[in-house]
């Protein structure tokens, strides 16, 4: 379902709002790619491989699961993020083509 709306003639479209709205939607996407990779960095760094002596059996295997349903968890909202974002990105595109496709009215 698509929420979004297309701009047309008698939408005012607000570009500065499009544009903050744009880059907070990139920022929000960089910090959770980066907090999942940072999380399977300390991961591997607390915990080894998978057949490590510094962790195993039932406890570890809970753990593992639980991790991985959180990274999934995280790439899925980053993925979401980027769909918005390029959403945002084409309704603000469809404006600006909108706007420069408008007769412009001589002034009195």
């Amino acid at each position: 379902m698509n929420s979004m709306v297309a701009p047309t003639d008698h939408a005012n479209y607000d570009f500065g709002a499009a544009d903050r709205l744009s880059w907070a939607l990139l920022k929000a996407h960089e910090k959770i790619e980066t907090f999942t990779r940072l999380r399977a960095s300390r991961r591997s760094e607390l915990l080894g491989s998978r057949k490590s002596d510094n962790w195993s059996g039932c406890r570890r295997d809970t753990f593992e699961k639980h991790f991985t349903d959180q990274q999934r968890a995280l790439r899925q909202l980053a993925d979401e993020i980027s769909r918005l974002k390029g959403a945002v990105d084409r309704a603000t595109n469809e404006a600006l083509q909108q706007n420069s496709a408008r007769p412009r009215k001589s002034p009195r």
